[in-house]
């Protein structure tokens, strides 16, 4: 067994029910998304009572602008733009730290228990998948692909299947958690006024 296989059986396969409160459907996907979205709304207003947002927001935009600075003075070849830049570079390194730290403070608090959450308990909820996804080829990871189907519909002695895949494109829980914490983290950000500007 390869490695993304145990991966797969850890995440997905193991913890699931087959008769579940909320089985596969249209249902079962909305509920989880909304379920998704207060998580995200909750680790924004963490973030926002646990990091000074308005200090990190003015650490990295005087980061990105020493980027360009120094950027701009390398392709110059402008000595003495550069050796005055290299001076400020320990204070931008410091400052950059200081921004990963607090970002880290809150995602430490919010990581282990929606972990648990989204991987111990919630399986037991909804089942192994909760949704259709429309997208061709299947996403690895995200959605269920043939070999997955055929190795999850034979079954056990007890009379449940091997795993939660009945048809091809269908979406891991995991997976729908991931594809709509992206899809609203940054209408969330906005909302909440805990978004950061670019670092690039």
């Amino acid at each position: 067994m390869d490695f993304s296989s145990l991966i797969m059986q850890f995440l997905f396969n193991t913890h699931y029910c087959e008769n579940c409160p909320l089985p596969f459907s249209f249902t079962s996907m909305i509920i989880a998304a909304l379920i998704a979205i207060g998580l995200n709304v909750a680790f924004a207003l963490l973030r926002k009572k646990t990091t000074d947002i308005e200090k990190m927001s003015k650490i990295m935009k005087e980061s990105v602008e020493f980027r360009k600075q120094m950027m701009a003075a390398v392709k110059k070849q402008d000595k003495v733009q550069i050796a005055e830049l290299k001076k400020k570079q320990a204070y931008v390194n410091k400052m950059n730290l200081e921004v990963q730290q607090q970002q880290m403070r809150p995602m430490l608090i919010y990581m282990v228990p929606s972990f648990m959450l989204w991987i111990l308990v919630f399986p037991y909820v909804f089942g192994g998948v909760v949704a259709l996804s429309p997208i061709q080829p299947e996403i690895p990871f995200i959605t269920c692909e043939q070999d997955e189907v055929d190795r999850d519909m034979p079954l056990n002695p007890d009379g449940t299947h091997k795993g939660p895949c009945r048809i091809v494109g269908q979406v891991y829980l995991w997976g729908w958690f991931l594809i709509v914490n992206f899809a609203f983290n940054g209408i969330i950000s906005k909302l909440t006024k805990t978004a950061l500007p670019s670092i690039t």
